[in-house]
């Protein structure tokens, strides 16, 4: 198998070589061709010109006396025929003005039909310079001509007229036809002479340079031969041992190179941060798997793209840029957005550099800062909450206290009134660091208490009694409805019951005087779900997305004047996820609100 490849790759060197040497010689036969057909074409035209000149050397005495003497045109023209005859070519007598006065080829009845010959180029030479030659299309014979024209002068040099021979264009291509036939022979026998040699130093260099590249090919495939059996003459020798030398080494390095490689790769690899490393080009050479994961890519299909092509994050691609051009560490908050979100890294771009000191690329890591941010945000944002909330009743506190102090608690009308307002911020400020804390709690789940079988009718007896004072100060009909006696679910008996009453209580706030709340158990398809119904004010589309979120308020004077904290329904979603549950909400302002907690049995 071996052989036959050997034998393939000479026969397809040797035809390379073979049709190279060839090519030269046609190619260089070719422009020769190019170059030299119009410098003999030209060559022959002039000396057709001057064979021409000569005749007209020879017979422009006599045209010259013709015309000092102005000897009658008849004579002129047969004197014009006579020449042509003998000389086989035009000739054409033109007075100092163009007019023709005799012509050889034209009937002298029709010479006088002739156009004024005064612009043709033959003749503007002429008058300019004695003598003048031109190959041109003759409309008068409409063919193809060589003229030659001298003007003629008598002796004080003045202008008389001109003289002008011609012959045919096919005259000068027999001159170039037997001219070509002479240098196509000597091209084909150049080229056949060519073409052997070629064959012959096709063979003669194809073996030892197909052996090499075959050499080669198998260091390019990792198999690194440490001879080479026969080796060749001249340099081709001197290279041999060259490449034998270069396969020991590389064949060293190799070993070198892929065990340190495969180390760092398994390490790079088993990072828990994504790791992206580039060229001094900027053009991909490894990423680790949480690369490829994080931005969707495969390594071995975008190694060798540019890292701005590859991951479409021009962020990260402009900070290994910064690395590669300033050589030093670069910092930098960088986002990635995602379908659902968006993630946040802080990455770190170095400069890799080797022994010594040269510039070899860049490697980016990515530190995954996500929920730091989340927390800090949600941190900074309850803070900010937090404070305002808690800043409104003591405000309120301190105003009535001032009042009082500045002499309204003499007032008997009053004094008692800014007394129960205070009571009434107290306690609402009490509510809200309950609240607070209970969400605290929640979300870190501290202090939570074991999940026990619950009977949720009970639960909801005991909060309809809590708030059916409430209920019954505003005329609103609480009502219950189940489809069985018994409606049991497993989790934490004082979340689930504050879930309920929180429920109850905000469908009693946002409910006018003489409406309804309707709270319902019912058991389906494994879940348990409590729901609660009114026919109050409802909610818009635009803030049932948020409703849940702490301190959101649809209506906050209302929500203040009732005493609410803003936090009910935080804790409520809170107390769901504890319970892998789910809520519900469905609304539509002005005709109520629906609100189902889908518990799991």
């Amino acid at each position: 198998m071996v052989t036959n490849l050997l034998n393939k790759l000479l026969k397809n060197f040797q035809s390379f070589l073979f049709a190279a040497f060839v090519g030269i010689v046609i190619a260089s036969s070719l422009i020769f061709l190019m170059v030299a057909a119009p410098r003999i074409k030209a060559a022959n035209i002039n000396q057709v010109g001057q064979e021409l000149y000569k005749q007209i050397s020879l017979v422009e005495a006599d045209f010259t006396t013709y015309l000092r003497w102005q000897t009658w045109p008849s004579v002129i023209q047969k004197k014009a025929q006579e020449i042509a005859r003998l000389s086989k070519s035009r000739v054409t007598i033109i007075d100092k003005s163009g007019k023709v006065i005799a012509d050889s080829s034209t009937p002298f009845s029709k010479i006088k039909n002739l156009e004024s010959h005064s612009n043709r180029p033959e003749i503007i030479k002429a008058k300019k310079s004695t003598v003048g030659s031109a190959a041109r299309y003759s409309a008068t014979l409409d063919k193809n001509l060589v003229y030659s024209a001298k003007a003629l002068r008598d002796q004080q040099g003045k202008l008389l007229g001109f003289i002008r021979l011609a012959v045919p264009a096919t005259y000068v291509a027999e001159i170039s036809s037997r001219t070509n036939k002479a240098m196509g022979i000597a091209l084909i026998l150049a080229i056949i002479t060519a073409i052997i040699i070629s064959s012959y130093l096709a063979r003669y260099f194809s073996k030892p340079i197909v052996r090499l590249v075959d050499v080669t090919r198998r260091i390019a495939a990792g198999d690194f031969p440490q001879t080479i059996l026969q080796k060749s003459n001249f340099e081709l020798g001197e290279l041999e041992t060259a490449v034998e030398q270069m396969s020991r080494k590389l064949s060293n390095a190799f070993k070198k190179i892929s065990s340190e490689r495969s180390q760092i790769v398994a390490v790079l690899s088993s990072m828990s941060e994504a790791v992206l490393a580039v060229d001094i080009h900027s053009k991909v050479i490894f990423a680790n798997p949480v690369m490829e994961k994080m931005f969707c890519i495969i390594e071995p299909e975008v190694s060798g793209k540019s890292a701005r092509e590859a991951i479409r994050n021009n962020e990260i691609a402009d900070l290994l840029d910064q690395a590669l051009k300033t050589e030093s560490l670069k910092e930098a908050e960088i986002s990635v957005r995602r379908t659902d979100g968006e993630d946040i890294f802080i990455a770190h771009a170095s400069p890799i550099k080797n022994e010594s000191g040269a510039l070899l690329g860049a490697v980016s890591v990515l530190y995954d800062i996500t929920e730091i941010r989340k927390l800090e945000k949600h941190r900074s944002e309850f803070v900010a909450n937090v404070s305002h909330e808690l800043k409104t009743p003591l405000t309120a506190i301190r105003n009535y206290v001032e009042t009082l102090l500045d002499g309204a608690i003499e007032d008997p009308e009053n004094n008692k009134n800014f007394l129960a307002k205070i009571e009434k911020h107290a306690i609402n400020l009490s509510s809200l660091i309950d609240d607070i804390l209970e969400v605290s709690k929640l979300e870190t789940k501290r202090d939570i208490a074991p999940f026990a079988t619950l009977n949720v009718i009970a639960l909801i007896d005991r909060a309809m009694e809590t708030v059916a004072q409430k209920a019954e100060a505003k005329n609103i009909h609480l009502r219950k409805k189940t489809l069985s006696d018994t409606c049991y679910l497993s989790g934490i008996e004082d979340h689930v019951y504050r879930t309920i009453l929180n429920l109850l209580d905000n469908a009693i706030n946002y409910t006018d005087a003489n409406g309804t709340v309707e709270i319902a158990c019912v058991s389906k398809n494994n879940n348990v779900e409590i729901s609660v119904q009114d026919n109050g004010l409802g909610i818009a589309p635009e803030h049932l997305n948020r409703i849940f979120e702490r301190f959101y308020r649809v209506d906050k004077a209302r929500s203040r004047d009732l005493g609410g904290t803003g936090l009910g329904l935080a804790i409520v979603k809170h107390v769901m996820n504890i319970h892998n549950g789910r809520v519900l909400v469905e609304s539509e302002v002005g005709k109520g609100s629906r609100v189902t907690l889908v518990f799991p049995a």
